[in-house]
């Protein structure tokens, strides 16, 4: 049943407040405050705060969480698309779509699926499988493939570092990097099916890459002119607000065509932000969506650590959840980072870029999704997936924030002036 609107002021109240208390915490840590964001979701998640809850008679037996399923998921996805629309205002598109972004994107696909493919067949018991050997371990591979966008830029921009060349490379690679997991995806499906069909695999391809290039090229030469045009009228007529409500309409329909056509929702968001980021109203626009964002975006990290339940893990599997933590951490950052280095870059640019690849998200989990729908993963497996998912994300974070702090102070030293990053 759904939550009763004096339970969601409530439930949002202990949201917000819990995340202002974990910025101040881990803030004296020095570390990025998803940290803390998705460790407050631990916490009271079905982990700890529920069981005790539950013990003390506080929560009924039948209750799954604290929190209403869908205001959570509502809140979550409001927040990953206002954090890369702003995202996308810093970000310079015309320097994304390189040739170096697609090899670090590629690199970070291949790596991950054919490790992860393997480890799975060759540690997962054949007897314990809802499917066979091969068909689960593609998919279990598959879900390795795509980097969470919100986590990359939401440490890029903390440290102040979204309009640097490493976040070009980045928010690129990360592009290319859905689009290749929408294709791993519809591979995985195929093998499950017993048949790839090649032909809709290139239709799928071919619309992800037209909707991109489309939305750029129609976006910012006439949408983006258009609104600042409709701006400019609403000021004179002393409406101050139609220009940014116009801006919003823009990204939550560029996300309804991306998840339409296979892409995660963010993508079309990061478009929508990228469109305006040459126009005279980013300024206007960042001071609106940083403010929209403060109040949704911690709700989608804490729905991260939400998603953790300790106590439905399979001890029988918990040597393969390492094994395959440790193949999700080293693939990416190996394959990214060796990629980006070959293109040119510099040992700790490509270091920085291979970490800041390692984090997973939303894209693994659907496809985590897609095959326990499918009945190709049974529960046991789904939950060493997710808890791997939640790891791999959390876990990278310090070591993501070091990196670029390098390199920001390397490129400070070397050329103060032309430095394209300021202080957090």
């Amino acid at each position: 049943m759904a939550a009763t609107p004096s339970e969601v002021f409530l439930q949002l109240t202990v949201l917000l407040l819990v995340a202002v208390v974990a910025h101040f915490v881990i803030k004296r840590f020095r570390q990025p405050t998803i940290i803390g964001e998705i460790g407050i979701g631990v916490v009271l998640g079905p982990t700890l705060a529920v069981p005790v809850l539950k013990t003390v008679g506080l929560l009924p037996p039948s209750a799954t969480g604290l929190f209403d399923p869908q205001l959570i998921t509502l809140f979550a996805s409001l927040g990953a698309i206002f954090l890369l629309f702003l995202i996308g205002l810093e970000t310079d598109v015309k320097a994304i779509y390189q040739r170096k972004n697609v090899l670090v994107a590629v690199g970070g696909v291949v790596l991950p699926w054919l490790l992860g493919f393997l480890v799975a067949y060759l540690m997962l018991p054949a007897t314990d499988l809802l499917a066979s050997p091969f068909v689960t371990a593609t998919f279990v591979g598959a879900t390795l493939v795509a980097t969470s966008t919100a986590i990359a830029a939401s440490i890029l921009l903390e440290l102040g570092m979204i309009r640097s060349n490493v976040a070009s490379t980045i928010m690129g690679a990360v592009i290319v990097d859905d689009i290749l997991g929408l294709l791993v995806l519809s591979l995985s499906l195929g093998v499950a099916e017993g048949a790839v069909d090649v032909f809709r695999l290139a239709l799928l391809v071919g619309t992800a890459v037209a909707f991109i290039a489309v939305t750029i090229y129609l976006g910012t030469r006439y949408f983006a002119r258009f609104v600042v045009w409709l701006h400019g009228k609403a000021v004179r007529s002393g409406l101050r607000t139609a220009g940014f409500m116009v801006a919003i309409a823009v990204a939550f329909s560029f996300a309804f065509l991306a998840e339409v056509i296979g892409l995660s929702a963010v993508i079309g968001a990061f478009l929508a932000g990228a469109m305006f980021s040459s126009t005279t109203l980013r300024h206007d626009f960042l001071e609106g969506i940083q403010y929209l964002g403060a109040i949704f975006t911690p709700v989608f990290f804490i729905s991260l650590g939400l998603l953790v339940d300790a106590w439905t893990l399979n001890q029988g599997l918990l040597l393969f959840g390492g094994v395959l933590l440790a193949v999700a951490f080293v693939s990416k950052l190996a394959g990214c980072g060796l990629m980006a280095r070959a293109t040119g870059m510099a040992r700790g640019e490509s270091l920085a870029v291979g970490y800041a690849m390692i984090p997973r998200g939303e894209v693994g989990l659907i496809i985590a999704v897609v095959a326990r729908q499918q009945g190709i993963i049974g529960p046991d497996l789904f939950a060493i997936i997710v808890i791997v998912m939640i790891l791999v994300s959390v876990l990278p974070a310090p070591l993501i924030r070091r990196s670029l702090l390098r390199v920001r102070d390397s490129q400070a030293t070397a050329s103060p002036s032309a430095s394209s990053v300021v202080p957090p």
